[in-house]
Order: structure tokens, then sequence, then C-alpha cells
């Protein structure tokens, strides 16, 4: 087994100090000549999208779901007509939800219209059900959040009318279902600007969270990015709409619940919570409504952080944030130009330590994930060998990051064994 190279961070100097912290990493890594993604996690299984025969035949884009529950990891592949790519993953009773887009036929390498694509699974990776969202034009579900008795939000951006009158350019839509995939109701909203949706999260009270971006533009030239956060009730209703200003460009890119409020996590190009560091810098900010926003935190390198995905460890009310890091004085020297990284933070969502691993090529990680052993469930993209040979243009990655949960001198913890 791999063992991993998590380091310890100390912001408040110039470089980081380094100590081992005895995390150890077991991973794989799939590929073909075409181009293979994971984008999303969920305990002991990963998923994403295949333009190749990754574990089956592939019919145009595939969706993949591999699962980690036995002694070799189990593939499934939709293996249906078109294009399928799987963006968003979350386990449900018996199985799992699966989001994506679907549409578009394999001869047509254009894509020109998409649907906004749930799958129901069960156990096995079998279709249950399946359904689409979307209008005449090109749309697309990014992300999912647990609705009331075993439901499911399913909300993403399309181009003109999903649910609603376009407000121009893409719009963001979110629509409730229950769990036999009957479709409660469906919301959209939008600004004049081009509206991008990143993440989803339950709000604990039945309805859900939503976090985005928009292009701001002048004179038909985008200048910035302003970041969103929209708060709908189970019933369907807007209860209310937060936004940043454009001093600074805010990508959210992640959300968390807890406590009457949302923590929203992304990307910044400028001092929007503390010191611009430079290239673009990691925030995060708990927000309780439209005007109640607090405790917001910035950090990063000279270079280049990406925030794609957190979970929160609820019981030490920790926060695990993947991404990438391109700078070579945050977390120590770099493998490539991007390396993967995920970072422990506290619950003010201050850095403690990071995990960084990389190639001489690009690697991110996309997603992540926390089972009950308290391991985390890594997955992402590389352009190199991270775990595997490579295969051609990107390959899709997983990993197990195991932790002795004693800080200190440190043995491997059996489950870690192979």
């Amino acid at each position: 087994m791999m063992r991993g190279l998590l380091v310890f961070l100390l912001l408040l100097a110039p470089a980081a100090l380094a100590e081992a912290f005895g995390a150890y990493d077991r991973g794989w890594q799939w590929g073909t000549p075409a181009w293979e993604a994971a984008f999303a996690a969920a305990p002991g299984a990963v998923a994403g999208w295949t333009a190749g025969d990754l574990f089956a035949a592939a019919e145009g884009v595939d969706a993949f779901v591999v699962r980690f529950d036995g002694l070799e990891p189990r593939p499934w592949q939709s293996e249906l007509a078109g294009l399928d790519r799987a963006y968003a993953f979350l386990p449900a009773a018996d199985g799992y939800y699966l989001a994506g887009t679907r549409g578009g036929a394999a001869a047509d390498p254009m894509r020109a219209q998409t649907d906004a694509w749930l799958a129901r699974l069960d156990g096995e990776g079998g279709i249950v059900w399946q359904l689409r969202v979307g209008g005449g034009l090109k749309d697309e579900a990014r992300a999912l959040a647990l609705a009331p008795e075993g439901g499911v939000y399913l909300a993403g951006f399309g181009e003109g009318r999903v649910f609603a009158p376009g407000a121009g350019g893409r719009d963001v839509f979110v629509a409730r279902f229950t769990a036999d995939g009957r479709r409660l109701w469906g919301a959209q909203w939008g600004t004049d600007d081009d509206d991008v949706l990143t993440a989803a999260a339950p709000d604990g009270a039945g309805g859900v969270y939503l976090a985005g971006y928009g292009d701001v533009d002048e004179d038909c030239r985008r200048v910035s990015e302003r970041g969103f956060l929209l708060h709908y009730a189970a019933s369907g209703e807007l209860l209310w709409v937060y936004r940043w200003g454009a001093d600074a460009a805010t990508r959210p890119q992640a959300l968390v619940a807890t406590g009457g409020g949302v923590w929203a996590f992304g990307e910044t190009d400028g001092a929007l919570y503390g010191p611009f560091a430079g290239g673009w810098d990691v925030f995060a900010v708990f927000v309780r409504g439209p005007a109640d926003a607090h405790r917001g935190v910035q950090w990063g390198g000279a270079r280049v952080e990406r925030v794609r995905a957190v979970v929160w460890d609820p019981a030490p009310g920790n926060f695990w944030l993947a991404g990438a890091t391109a700078s070579d004085d945050l977390f120590g020297p770099l493998a490539g130009g991007y390396d993967a990284m995920v970072v422990m933070l506290d619950g003010d969502a201050t850095p403690g330590w990071a995990w960084t691993k990389g190639t001489p090529a690009d690697d991110a990680a996309y997603a992540v994930a926390r089972d009950a052993a308290g391991d985390l469930w890594v997955a992402g993209i590389s352009y190199g060998s991270l775990y595997g040979e490579h295969a051609g243009q990107a390959d899709a990655w997983a990993a197990r990051l195991c932790f002795d949960p004693q800080f200190g001198p440190r043995t491997r913890p059996s489950r870690c064994e192979e």
C-alpha cells in the first residue's frame, strides 16, 4: 500500500512546516486512449464518465460507477446510446442517485441539445428509473442533495426555459423528486448574466441551498465572476438570495449546512476575506441569510488553488476540502503543474494540514466523501501516472485515505492493511 504525504500547514509563516501525519492512501487509476474523469464520490464508491471502452463498449460517452465493497473494485458503465456525463452522486436506500447530462447522438460532435439527467441505481448499479429535465436547448445537472422521505433535489443550469422563462444567458434550476422519481416541483432563477450552478446541500429542515456564480460583463466583455447563494424551502419557495460584490471575483464551489446556516467554500482572485496571496485563493464564509454573512476566511499560495468539494465531519467539527494546488509555497514542492490536494479545516474553516499527490503532469481532486470509519474517499482526474500507467488524455482515479485517529507517533491501523 502506498503511503501518501500528509503535511502540517502553518499559514502564519511564508513557508509551510511539514510533519508526517500518518495517513495511508490506496489508489486506483482507469483510462483509455479517450477521455475519462471521476467527478463524484460516496463512501466506498466513485462516479464519473468515459469517452472510451473503459469497463464496457462505449455508446458515445458513458457514465460509470465503481464500488469498493469487495476484494476488487466493481465497475458499472451506463452503455446508453448518446451522451451520459455523470457529475453528481449520492447514496440512497439500497443504491445511489446519479446525475449529470444526457442527450446528443453519438454522431453529433457538437452535442447541441442536452438535458439534465437523473437516475436511481440499485446496489449492483442497475438503473431502477431514470428521467430527463430540460427545455429545447442545452441543460446540465451538476449537483444533488437529499430531500425528505428518501427523495432528492436535482440542481443545474440551462439555456432558456426549463421551469420558467429564461432571464438571460444560462439560468440555474432546481427540482425536488420523490424516491420513486415523481417531480414535486421545479424552480428557475437567473440574472441577465450567464449563471452557472456549482453546488447544492440540504438545509437540515427539508429545504436546499444552492450556489454558483455568474459572469459580470462590461461592453460584452467578461470582467469578473460574482457568486450567489440561494435558499429554497421544501415547498419550492425561494426564501432568500445572497450575492457577493464585484470587487473580487468569487466562485463558490461547495456547500456544507451546519447550525442554522451554510458554509460556502470557493475561489477568489482578490482580497475577499483577508490578504490576497496570488493567482486564486481559497475562501470560506458562513451565511445565515441575505444580510448575515460572517466568519469569512481566506488562504492560498503564490499561484492558484482550486476548490472542488467539501465534506463535514460533525464529531470534531472539521471540514475536508478537495481540490488542486499550483503553489510551491503552500504545501511544499509540487510534482507537476497542479497537484491534487485534500486539506483538513477546523470548525472556523482554518487549514490545519493537508495531503497532496501529483505527477509531472496536472492532477486534481474533484470529490471527497467520508465513511463511517473516518476514512476519506477521493476521486479526480490525472494527466499522468498517479496510481497506474497513464492511458491517454485524462484518466480517472480514486483513492482511499486511511487515518490513525491518534495525533502523534503512529502505527498503521489494521483496517489500512491490504
